[in-house]
């Protein structure tokens, strides 16, 4: 599906290579020693989706992407981003919400936000 939308869409062809990893085959089924998150940004999105993809809550995808080791900060900020959208506020263990440094800051932002998609 994600390959015939970047087709239709008119993608060069050499970045269609370049995310073939992730557009032609399905990425969940590769074994974990095969999957780097190195950093380099096609690591970092084929990793996290991997942790995404085989995990079944918010906090089993985080903590697999930071398991991973390599560039743990971007793996699990990534992966966390997308186990919180398909997850929600909801599916975040509670007690990692609590101990957030600036949690008032983040929340406040939130706030915010909210705010303005209200308007």
């Amino acid at each position: 599906m994600a390959l015939e939308f970047a087709e239709s869409q008119r993608f060069n062809p050499k970045e269609i290579q370049l995310f073939a990893r992730i557009l032609c085959n399905d990425i969940s089924q590769y074994p974990e020693n095969e999957i780097s998150s190195s950093g380099y940004v096609l690591h970092s999105l084929e990793a996290s989706l991997w942790c995404f993809l085989n995990s079944g809550s918010y906090s089993e995808s985080v903590l697999k992407a930071v398991n991973l080791g390599e560039d743990t900060d971007t793996t699990g900020a990534i992966t966390g981003g997308l186990a919180g959208l398909y997850y929600g506020f909801e599916g975040i263990p509670e007690e990692w919400i609590e101990v957030l440094a600036r949690k008032e800051d983040i929340e406040k932002l939130c706030r915010k936000l909210k705010d303005q998609l209200m308007k």
